[in-house]
């Protein structure tokens, strides 16, 4: 897509939303319009994708329930859409990466039967490929804990279910069940708790392995 066709595709999303937001909430007028602004934000292929090389084999079902909610949730609220501030897509991206991916990543890794990314995934986007090593690196690190600030970050009053260890449990091959079960949390919060930590130590680890 040129210049152009994204300047006529800007503006057609403008007068789109426009539209819905002249028509009370149950015209007809602004469903049709609201049906076509979404057909039109989802196929510009225009939509950005936050956090790729994340959630190795579950990024697609993740983003698609974002996108999802994000639609949804435009057409609830179109009426908070202002012209003045930027174009319909950007306000939809804005959307997509600071809220909507973000919520829609425990709704998705809490789901049983889903291959969930491990310390192993995160070996392709914190250091190079020609470190063959490097889970073994990282569970060194892990385990040595220098800063003490695995072992401090842990779930709600439950020091036990820390960083450290459930990063080593699962690093061992582990399963989410067995470990929920050991701290007598449900899986969801523990594997959450998990990706969180990955997403905030992530500079860490790229730090230690370089």
């Amino acid at each position: 897509m040129n210049q152009k066709e994204f300047s006529q595709l800007d503006s057609q999303l403008k007068q789109l939303a426009l539209a819905a937001q002249k028509n009370p909430p149950q015209a007809t007028a602004r469903q049709l319009a609201l049906n076509q602004l979404v057909n039109k934000i989802v196929s510009s292929r225009r939509l950005c994708r936050p956090q790729q090389g994340l959630f190795t084999g579950v990024y697609q079902e993740i983003y698609a329930e974002a996108v999802q909610e994000l639609m949804l949730y435009i057409c609830q609220n179109i009426d908070k859409y202002d012209a003045e501030r930027g174009t319909v897509m950007a306000w939809v991206n804005v959307l997509l990466e600071r809220r909507f991916f973000k919520e829609a990543i425990p709704r998705i890794i809490g789901k049983p039967g889903i291959v969930k990314m491990t310390l192993s995934d995160l070996e392709n986007f914190v250091v190079p490929e020609s470190n063959p090593d490097l889970t073994e690196v990282l569970r060194e690190y892990i385990e040595l804990d220098p800063e003490n600030i695995f072992r401090k970050t842990y779930i709600d009053n439950n020091p036990q279910a820390n960083f450290q260890v459930i990063g080593l449990q699962r690093i061992l091959g582990k399963s989410w069940k067995d470990i929920a079960g050991e701290f007598g949390l449900n899986i969801k919060t523990v594997s959450s708790f998990y990706y969180r930590c990955l997403n905030k130590f992530s500079d860490k680890f790229k730090d230690y392995c370089y």
